[in-house]
């Protein structure tokens, strides 16, 4: 499993009455010396913790104060990281002469002092928070959560949220439950957190605790209640209703997405990868023909390598993914076969002790499989191999009957585009065949219209969808222009046959050919009125655009200009500002 870190709240979760048990304290042991990270985050202030946690060093980080101080016990060190309450609202609240306990950087105290608190509040115009838990009361810094002070303690550790299981009981564990990959609610605690927690524990307090770390520590995957809103969208189906799979499916098991060169499978692959980085998880995409260059327009992502760029050496990308959480896409479009298989298994070599140290990256997507892992294996299957048994490994290829079975063997959710090659399609019925599968549905592979696809799980722990269910979608939109191989055509010559040749109306040659998008621009501006009409109303641009260029966002925008019903000059300065538009947008991409 992917999770890493287990994070619980005190008081009603982890102790009771005031007390964590000694048995509480062996299972956390075992937990750590299974390679956990613990945490603790609690409302109560930093000194009050003494008496009630004789094991700090048990933890990484103790979280208290409601998420305002931070302390790492291993490094003896406390953090005030959203700063204290203004000197001038202290003296405020001294002055109601309410019973308050300070810490370091908040101010507590009990129902219903609340009120007079919060009307001083809006008397001096805010400059802090509050918040309740079980009748207490906490004033906070501004920005202090027990959410942020958690996001704020795995950032200096190194760790993901989307590494983290939390235990939490009452109201101020929302922001908690509301960062972490997996909440779990203690069977004590108050029925709205219940309601919103994926988790609820079958016991209350420490016991409950105990149950759900020994799970984790026979390594079962707790049965959670998937969030819609954290679901990874693939499209609709036929009917129109939404497709969804749960991000655990992902990066706690492995996907193969397999179809014919330009039935869309890559399109898809950056669909997922889109849909991945939305959800912050951190993902590496090994990229050999530079499909995955427009990821870049994303926040938080980076494309190494290219035409004319070496990629850094792996130690450097090795150090960029430990200590940020950024995406990254390696482009080994410039390399060739051996240099490629070379980097990628020095690469994998060392990303195996990032996620034994760090559970992260989350995801891996290589695409072009069948040139690094043939069914004969090698070194590199037997990595590959290794590291799909942890799970989170997408691969994508044209050619599944050119990949080791073994890896075959290991996915559990299967997306497929169009298919033509009936050995492609046979090798696939192998790996898919049950009595709940109907894989005779498979045989219409080379029908599949462009824009759909098959999705196809063979395993049952994730609920989305439903393991043995051949589901056909419609493929859905992206957020970012998925360019097929985009620096070969912008102004590289296409071969001859995959050019674009003008005629006129009559279907005469006009002896000029398109070679590059630039070409085809450049040609726009001075081709016969009359033959320009003739290819738009006949979708000759839309045609050649879509199947060739393989780009559809452009298809669709000239395929608008033609029902535009426009004629002459104005035919022509309309074409030409969009395909110029298009060019100057994916020419920033590259």
């Amino acid at each position: 499993m992917h999770f890493r870190v287990l994070a619980c709240d005190l008081d009603g979760t982890l102790a009771e009455n005031d007390q964590i048990a000694e048995e509480n304290w062996t299972t956390l042991r075992q937990a750590k010396a299974a390679g956990y990270v613990l945490l603790l985050v609690t409302g109560r202030t930093l000194e009050s913790l003494s008496t009630v946690v004789p094991h700090p060093e048990l933890c990484e980080a103790i979280v208290a104060e409601n998420g305002a101080v931070v302390y790492f016990p291993q490094r003896d060190r406390v953090e005030v990281p959203f700063g204290h309450l203004s000197s001038i609202l202290l003296e405020h609240l001294e002055a109601l002469d309410l019973p308050l306990e300070h810490g370091i950087a908040i101010v507590a105290t009990v129902e219903p002092h609340d009120v007079p608190i919060l009307q001083l509040l809006r008397q001096v115009g805010g400059g802090a928070s509050i918040e309740y838990n079980r009748g207490a009361v906490m004033v906070l810094p501004p920005g202090a959560s027990k959410g942020t002070g958690l996001s704020y303690a795995l950032h200096e550790l190194g760790y993901s949220p989307r590494n983290v299981i939390a235990c939490g009981d009452a109201e101020n564990d929302y922001s908690l439950f509301e960062v972490v990959d997996l909440a779990a609610a203690v069977a004590n605690a108050t029925p709205d957190l219940q309601s919103y927690a994926d988790i609820i524990l079958g016991e209350a307090d420490g016991a409950g605790v105990r149950a759900l770390v020994n799970e984790l520590l026979a390594e079962n995957l707790p049965v959670h209640r998937p969030r819609l809103e954290r679901q990874l969208s693939l499209g609709h189906r036929l009917d129109g209703t939404p497709v969804q799979i749960d991000p655990f499916a992902l990066v706690d098991g492995n996907l193969g997405i397999f179809g014919a060169s330009g039935s869309g499978k890559s399109w898809l692959a950056g669909l997922l990868a889109e849909e991945m980085f939305k959800q912050g998880y951190q993902a590496c995409i090994i990229d050999p023909e530079g499909d995955y260059r427009g990821l870049r327009a994303f926040s938080h992502s980076l494309v190494l390598g290219g035409p004319a760029v070496k990629l850094p050496p792996v130690v450097d990308v090795v150090t960029l993914l430990e200590y940020s959480d950024i995406n990254l896409v390696l482009d080994l479009s410039q390399y060739g076969i051996a240099e490629r298989m070379d980097y990628v298994a020095r690469f994998l070599r060392s990303m195996r002790g990032l996620r034994r140290r760090r559970g992260r990256p989350h995801w891996f997507l290589m695409d072009e499989m069948q040139n690094f892992t043939p069914p004969n294996g090698g070194p590199l299957t037997d990595l590959v191999a290794e590291m799909m048994q942890e799970g989170g490994f997408c691969i994508v290829s044209y050619r599944s009957s050119r990949i080791a079975s073994a890896l075959l063997e290991l996915l559990n959710y299967w997306l497929i585009t169009r298919m033509k090659v009936p050995r492609e399609i046979a090798s696939l019925k192998k790996f898919l065949g049950s009595e709940e599968i109907d894989v005779g549905r498979l045989s219409n592979l080379s029908l599949l219209p462009q824009g759909q696809a098959y999705l196809i799980s063979t395993d049952n722990r994730w609920q989305l969808p439903l393991a043995d269910e051949l589901i056909t979608f419609h493929v859905g939109l992206r957020a970012v222009p998925h360019i097929r191989h985009l620096h070969k055509y912008l102004r590289a010559p296409l071969p001859e046959a995959k050019r674009f040749y003008f005629t006129a109306a009559s279907g005469q040659p006009l002896g000029r050919a398109s070679a590059s998008l630039w070409e085809f621009s450049e040609a726009l501006a001075d081709i016969p009125i009359d033959a320009l009409r003739h290819h738009l109303e006949h979708g000759d641009f839309e045609n050649w655009l879509r199947d060739v260029i393989h780009d559809d966002e452009l298809a669709r925008r000239v395929g608008k200009v033609a029902h535009r019903h426009l004629r002459g000059d104005a035919l022509r300065q309309a074409l030409r500002e969009v395909v110029i538009a298009r060019f100057d947008e994916l020419d920033c991409l590259v």
